[in-house]
């Protein structure tokens, strides 16, 4: 028997042309080849989506740099209650004003450290009415949603499709070993007579 990785790998799939193979056995070299290739074809396609995402985040990117601008607004009055953002730091909300990039004065309220005091000034990011927007997609961003994206569904499938092998392979056991034990007790008692 041939000891090399990719004969080991044929063999493994199904795909030797062995006289000793059982039809369990060619069901679950079967569902092996499937297998691989769903994971094959999951790989492709999840590096095609990975690279539109990447280049829809490029996009978004020069859209938000284009249309969003950071300006410097004084605060009005004091911080509120600090809470916890979505990145996990503390922000609270005060009452500013600002400038829009089209040269009109602007108030509202916007989210701040806790730290800051009345009379200070802080930067925010508005679009180009004045309106507070989040701060532009950055290329970290853009590189982290491409890779979820690109590696999510070759994860996926990956991790289903090793469910199936194994399913596969457990009920193959089981059955193979209820044929052995029926077979067995045909065999137990001509081996007993016999003295063996």
């Amino acid at each position: 028997m041939s000891q090399k990785p990719f004969a080991r790998f044929v063999r493994w799939l199904g795909l030797d042309r062995n006289p000793l193979r059982r039809r369990c056995d060619r069901v679950e070299a079967l569902v092996r080849l499937a297998a691989v290739l769903g994971v094959v074809v999951a790989v492709v396609a999840g590096v095609m989506l990975g690279i539109r995402e990447y280049g829809n985040g490029l996009r978004a990117e020069a859209r938000q740099a284009h249309n969003r601008h950071q300006v410097v607004a004084t605060l009005t009055g004091d911080v509120t209650t600090p809470r916890l953002s979505v990145a996990g730091a503390a922000v609270g909300h005060a009452q500013a004003t600002w400038v829009a990039p089209d040269g009109t004065a602007r108030a509202g309220v916007i989210e701040v450290p806790p730290s800051r005091h009345a009379g200070e000034t802080v930067r925010v990011w508005t679009d180009g009415k004045g309106a507070i927007t989040p701060r532009p997609q950055d290329r970290e961003t853009t590189v982290v949603a491409a890779l979820t994206v690109g590696t999510g569904m070759p994860l996926a499938a990956g991790a289903l499709l090793a469910l199936l092998v194994t399913c596969t392979r457990l009920v193959n056991q089981r059955r193979a070993r209820r044929v052995w034990e029926a077979q067995w007790t045909v065999v137990e008692p001509m081996w007993r007579i016999n003295g063996r």
